[in-house]
């Protein structure tokens, strides 16, 4: 009987520091992207679209899908994303929390725009004004508005 209750002790200990663990490293990521887009104003997606990417042949599609899934895959809240924000600089944190958050963003932006992005592509793309010149490129179905383009 007090083997069960050692165990269950010692399971609920792990499970605290588990959650410990957990929260801090959260609250860190948080705090480094406050440093990140300290002094900005908060965009809605339209703002955004129009600050930076209107008029440059850009479709709004493409901008609002990108920054939609960069806050999905980073879990952070992008409203004060820049297109001059540098993915090897100023968010570069943001693969120190997850080292795999680069395959997949792409990977969610490749099923999202259905295009294929290499690997060459990738390592070339610097800020997010490039991913978006990048996916705008390469995809058809957002180059002809009210147009759906077959793949085949």
């Amino acid at each position: 009987m007090v083997t069960i209750a050692v165990a269950a002790f010692i399971g609920i200990a792990v499970a605290a520091m588990i959650v410990g663990l957990v929260w801090r490293r959260l609250s860190a990521k948080e705090k480094m992207v406050q440093a990140a887009f300290f002094g900005r104003e908060p965009l809605t997606p339209e703002m955004f679209y129009e600050r930076y990417f209107l008029g440059l042949g850009v479709a709004r599609e493409v901008v609002v899908g990108i920054r939609s899934i960069l806050e999905e895959q980073l879990g952070a809240d992008m409203s004060c994303l820049r297109a001059e924000d540098d993915f090897s600089r100023n968010l570069s944190f943001f693969w120190d929390f997850d080292s795999m958050a680069s395959v997949e963003v792409v990977l969610a932006i490749e099923e999202h725009f259905r295009i294929d992005i290499a690997d060459a592509e990738v390592e070339s793309t610097y800020t997010v004004l490039d991913l978006v010149y990048l996916v705008s490129r390469k995809s058809t179905r957002w180059r002809y508005p009210g147009r759906l383009e077959s793949r085949w």
